[in-house]
């Protein structure tokens, strides 16, 4: 995944077993953040995933997602 990539994006909203996804349609991919990872008491780092800055397509609003909301096409 880069800049400039075009992706579909499935938001996902809520976690574990209770989650519904949301096609949001497609985007080109305009700017990725690395994140740094977090430290939750004894189960140590975990990485969150990256925040990628998305121009929609659908609405021509630029958001934030998560990588794993996104999947190159």
């Amino acid at each position: 995944m880069k800049v400039g990539d075009l992706v579909n994006i499935t938001e996902q909203r809520g976690a574990g077993t209770f989650y519904e996804e949301i096609p949001l349609g497609y985007g080109i991919i305009l700017d990725i953040q690395k994140t740094d990872d977090i430290t939750i008491g004894s189960v140590g780092p975990i990485n969150l995933g990256d925040n990628v800055a998305v121009y929609l397509s659908t609405s021509g609003e630029v958001k934030y997602f998560v990588d794993r909301s996104l999947e190159v096409v």
